[in-house]
């Protein structure tokens, strides 16, 4: 098995991934980078690839909103569910969300895109857009190489995403929504690029 494989398999597992995701990660500055719109109350907030709800619960008050987090690894469901009794969490696979329309003010893809094929992602952004408010808005981050720092390189080089991409790809990905704000911010070791996206008419979102 290669490095790559034998990485993926350790951090396949539920709790060790939760761990590594609690300790290595500085989810301090995902909240801090995205202030003025996590801190909310009484919002619907959606939380596509929550794993074991590490990132949400730094990043917005669950028990202030009525947050829901989905996965589609069981282990990573039952483990956040113990641990943030706050939420709500489904397993359920992004492609096939069972909310109806425009049910969220918020929904947030935080590190989750870079593990997913263009195809993937525009079928779930699909169905990200069928279910987000006219008013509401998608919060995205995603890592990115950067010139400069090398072991940030590394570390993403064997990162368990097989699609990182640079600022330009992800954003190519977002044709159906209205992009109002990129910027860059540090994660850790890591630059992360993000993006603020609003819902576009269903008549101009081609």
């Amino acid at each position: 098995m290669s490095i790559h494989g034998m990485i993926s398999a350790f951090l396949a597992q539920p709790l060790i991934f939760h761990w590594q995701q609690k300790l290595c990660n500085n989810y301090g500055a995902v909240k801090e980078h995205f202030a003025r719109y996590v801190d909310v109350s009484g919002k619907d907030v959606l939380d596509i690839g929550c794993s074991s709800g590490n990132c949400a619960s730094a990043l917005l008050p669950m028990g202030r909103n009525r947050y829901v987090g989905i996965d589609i690894v069981p282990g990573y469901i039952e483990l956040a569910r113990k641990r943030h009794p706050a939420g709500s969490f489904l397993c359920m696979d992004a492609r096939e969300l069972t909310f109806r329309d425009n049910s969220f003010d918020l929904i947030t893809l935080i590190a989750v895109l870079h593990h997913m094929s263009d195809e993937l992602i525009n079928d779930c952004l699909k169905e990200v857009r069928r279910v987000l408010r006219a008013d509401g808005i998608v919060l995205c981050a995603e890592p990115v190489f950067t010139k400069g720092r090398p072991l940030s390189n590394l570390l993403l080089t064997f990162d368990r995403g097989k699609y990182i991409r640079a600022r330009e790809g992800y954003q190519s990905l977002f044709r159906g929504f209205d992009l109002s704000e990129v910027r860059y911010f540090d994660f850790s070791i890591h630059r992360c690029c993000s993006f603020i996206l609003r819902r576009k008419a269903l008549a101009n979102a081609a």
